[in-house]
């Protein structure tokens, strides 16, 4: 799908050997022998997607992918984070539709477990 195409906005990111990336800026040699991982490849009840769903954090779905696997990976390394940590975790993925609040609350739910 169409991105900034500058890596600004988060909705392309993808897990590249479990490292959150923009993928609009990411050359595809480079990606030769690399994990990959986007949202698809995640399974439907992974904790993340569930409290996305659950808290309605999102509207349109334009960042919902980018959102879902930058909150994985953050959560891998912070698994108890405070509401600031997650804002500055987040702070590369932009949401349009303006559902922070929602997001927020719904990486601390998956946090939570």
């Amino acid at each position: 799908r169409a991105t900034c195409g500058i890596g600004i906005c988060g909705a392309c990111t993808a897990l590249v050997n479990g490292e959150t990336i923009s993928t609009c800026i990411f050359l595809a040699p480079l990606a030769e022998g690399c994990e990959i991982t986007t949202v698809e490849g995640l399974s439907g009840d992974h904790p993340v997607q569930r409290a996305f769903e659950e808290e309605h954090a999102f509207q349109c779905g334009y960042c919902t992918p980018g959102m879902i696997l930058t909150a994985r990976s953050f959560l891998e390394e912070n698994p108890a984070p405070s509401d600031e940590e997650i804002k500055v975790a987040l702070g590369g993925n932009l949401c349009r539709c303006g559902c922070y609040v929602k997001i927020i609350r719904a990486v601390k739910k998956a946090a939570r477990g």
